[in-house]
């Protein structure tokens, strides 16, 4: 499969069950959080796209991990958790998560050809 660098990145992250700053963090490799925010819009459309046909989903949850411990974002919803800033900044101690992690479906599914 042929990934670009900000998919490759989104789909380690949400196998891994990533905070959504994590993904900013690894895909920066740097802890300067202003540089993680130019990155956001990527990311945000990037996982809007893959979690409304199936490949991710997202979780809020008040601690880690939040995929077990929390709620699943509804599709609906998902947006509008994803246009949040709050919900891409690192925090010490987090009153809430949002993480990512693998869909109902295969994302290798993504760059599969047609049949």
């Amino acid at each position: 499969m042929d990934w670009s660098d900000e998919e490759y990145c989104l789909y380690v992250n949400a196998r891994e069950a990533s905070s959504l700053w994590m993904i900013l963090a690894d895909y920066t490799r740097s802890e300067d959080e202003k540089e993680w925010t130019e990155h956001i819009p990527v990311f945000r459309r990037l996982i809007s796209q893959w979690s409304s046909r199936g490949f991710l989903k997202l979780f809020q949850g008040e601690e880690w991990p939040a995929d077990l411990k929390g709620r699943e974002i509804p599709p609906p919803e998902v947006d509008s958790v994803l246009s949040d800033p709050d919900n891409w900044r690192y925090e010490e101690a987090p009153s809430r998560l949002t993480c990512i992690t693998v869909g109902d479906r295969e994302i290798t599914e993504l760059r599969e050809p047609d049949a």
